[in-house]
């Protein structure tokens, strides 16, 4: 059969689509009704059917599970929500904190400040305090509720703030600053949130403009000077305040280069600071004081000058301040001072001869006429009586020298870059005066100034005068003195004299210290035992400080500060020390050495220079006790 064949055998077109050729029919064909009108596959879903469906108990259970279920949810449920409500309950940026209250303040009146506070969390806050802090420009006054922990901090409490509660406290004081000074109040809000236990804070900080300052300050400085020029400065101050300021000082910022050389009343400390302590209302004074300005020309030389109180961290709290400066200019008659012989240090030593040197020029671009030279010499240890001048004039009641053109021809007209000299001497005193405490580091200063009518002068300006200072200063004068002694007030010696062959004699010897004008530092005197004497170990008095070398025989006194006036005002310094001492054989008729020569260094404090004397050998040759005399100290057999 042919596929063509076998393909209409399957599929007939005559019949439907879906018809098939007849088969055979029984009681398993699904299309088909039995006699009971049901197959076996029906059979097997209605058990299927009874299969799925659940008996009372299965449902009980069932039911109890959902209902367990649902409790469990509900409990966990209910811990999360908990947990996630108290973690975010509160909330830091939910707390405020700020100041209401003028923004600028007058130094005479009280002021004051409300301190708003807000608890917008959903919570309580425990606990709550203010923290306030200030500079000492700010003083709080009578505040009721603050409690005032130092000079720059005090705590308001409030207690505790509700949930969404909020409230305002006050603070009220007075400033202390000068004009157009920034203050500052800060404060911060400390609590601890009820659901917590750790404690938060928040800040607010308000700034307040001084418009009037507390007090009177005024300085005045010339306009101009001349570098080298001796200056003077005033401070003017009051208390323009209804209420007594206490503690009150003034601290003074003084131009490079200003050398200070008397100032009335005198600082307290550093020569830049003077306590007044309190001031009453109204009540004021002034400060005068002077030195000498050096400075380039043109150069701004600027003054500062505070006043305030002293705070607990060192920082003066600033009531007034003021500034004010002087300008350095040239002098068109320019003078110049020189010491013949100095070595650049400007020290000079007692018996001194000083001979100056002055040197003058005109700087201008014109000629000046009758030009007058001075010297005025400032000292107490010079002898005026032997005072020297080339062709001038010296004033004894004053202790100026003057020259003119009556003296010097050529002072009568100084043309543009010309100049000259002029010449004179004093002796320093070879014995200089000590008789208190006060008498000591000793200078000697000569200013000079030269001076013509015809020296220009700007509208409301000073007349600008050439002038110069040279400052001397004297050094002290050291006195060592070595002696020796048989018969001491203080050590008891023994042995023969006059010194005998192979027999010790022991005898003491004592250094003696003077220092005239100026205190010395780390002094020390160092020398050495001649072979052939003993040291003993016995020293006098026995809280000096000498060491002694055996191996080397050297002897070293730390005599440490000596101060002016000693052996003047006060007692010498002394110290004395055993020694033993057996001739020999070969030493017969000799005398013999003590003490090989002793020298003594130290700090002049005043000028800073090292201080080096000398003692010479001292020998049995004892003058200066009269057991020994001339003839004790030779050995004798």
């Amino acid at each position: 059969m042919s596929l063509d064949n076998l393909n209409k055998d399957l599929y007939d077109s005559s019949e439907g689509s879906d018809s098939f050729h007849p088969h055979e029919r029984n009681q398993y064909d699904p299309t088909l009704g039995g006699v009971s009108g049901s197959s076996p596959f029906d059979e097997k879903r209605d058990w299927e059917e009874n299969r799925r469906q659940l008996n009372p108990l299965q449902k009980r259970v069932l039911i109890i599970s959902l209902v367990s279920l649902g409790v469990v949810v509900l409990v966990v449920g209910g811990f999360v929500f908990s947990a996630w409500w108290q973690k975010n309950a509160f909330h830091q940026d939910r707390v405020a904190i700020s100041f209401e209250g003028p923004k600028e303040a007058d130094s005479n009146n009280i002021v004051k400040y409300l301190i708003h506070y807000k608890n917008s969390n959903p919570i309580k806050l425990n606990n709550a305090e203010i923290q306030l802090s200030y500079a000492e420009n700010f003083q709080p006054i009578d505040n009721v509720n603050v409690k005032y922990l130092n000079s720059t901090n005090s705590r308001i409490f409030i207690g505790d703030i509700p949930a969404g509660g909020a409230g305002v406290v006050e603070i009220k004081g007075i400033f202390y600053a000068p004009k157009d000074f920034p203050v500052y109040l800060h404060g911060s809000i400390h609590y601890v949130p009820s659901n917590g236990k750790t404690q938060f804070a928040m800040d607010a900080q308000t700034s307040v403009n001084i418009t009037t300052a507390p007090v009177i300050l005024d300085v005045s400085a010339p306009a101009q000077a001349v570098d080298g020029d001796k200056i003077e400065y005033v401070i003017d101050y009051k208390n323009l305040d209804l209420r007594s300021l206490s503690n009150v000082e003034i601290t003074v910022q003084f131009p490079e280069s200003f050398q200070l050389s008397e100032a009335l009343p005198e600082p307290s400390q550093d020569n830049s600071h003077w306590v007044i302590g309190n001031l009453e209302s109204n009540q004021g004074g002034k400060i005068r004081i002077k030195g000498i300005l050096r400075g380039s020309n043109d150069e701004n030389k600027p003054i500062v000058v505070s006043m305030g109180k002293l705070g607990t961290d060192g920082q003066l709290a600033i009531y007034n301040k003021r500034e004010t400066s002087t300008k350095i200019i040239a002098p068109i008659l320019t003078v110049t001072q020189e010491l013949g012989g100095a070595t650049g240090d400007n020290i000079i030593k007692a018996g001194d001869m000083l001979r100056y040197t002055i040197k003058y020029r005109n700087a201008g671009t014109v000629g000046l006429r009758n030009v007058i030279v001075t010297a005025e010499i400032q000292s107490k240890i010079l002898d005026f009586s032997k005072v020297a001048v080339e062709k001038g004039f010296f004033d004894g009641s004053k202790n100026i020298i003057t020259w003119k053109a009556s003296d010097i021809p050529a002072l009568a007209n100084i043309n543009p870059s010309e100049g000259g000299q002029l010449n004179f001497s004093v002796p320093v005193k070879l014995i200089i005066p000590v008789a208190t405490s006060n008498d000591k580091n000793f200078t000697v200063a000569t200013i000079a100034k030269i001076d013509s009518p015809d020296i220009p002068v700007p509208t409301g300006a000073s007349k600008i005068i050439g002038s110069n200072k040279l400052e001397l200063k004297l050094a002290s004068k050291v006195i060592l003195e070595t002696k020796g002694f048989y018969n001491d007030a203080q050590i008891k010696n023994t042995g023969p004299v006059p010194l005998q062959v192979n027999k010790e004699t022991l005898l003491a010897v004592h250094w003696s210290l003077a220092n005239i004008s100026n205190d010395l530092a780390d002094v020390k005197i160092v020398s050495s035992l001649p072979s052939g004497v003993r040291w003993t170990g016995l020293i006098y008095p026995e809280n000096e400080y000498i060491t002694y070398d055996e191996r080397t025989n050297q002897l070293i006194w730390s005599v440490g500060n000596l101060l002016a006036g000693t052996g003047l005002i006060s007692a010498v310094r002394e110290v004395a020390f055993q020694v033993g001492i057996t001739p020999q054989i070969n030493q017969v008729g000799l005398l013999l050495n003590l003490l090989n020569e002793a020298n003594l260094t130290g700090a002049d404090t005043f000028t800073g220079k090292h201080v080096t004397i000398g003692s010479a050998v001292k020998n049995t040759q004892l003058t200066e006790d009269p057991v020994m005399g001339n003839e004790g100290g030779k050995v004798v057999e």
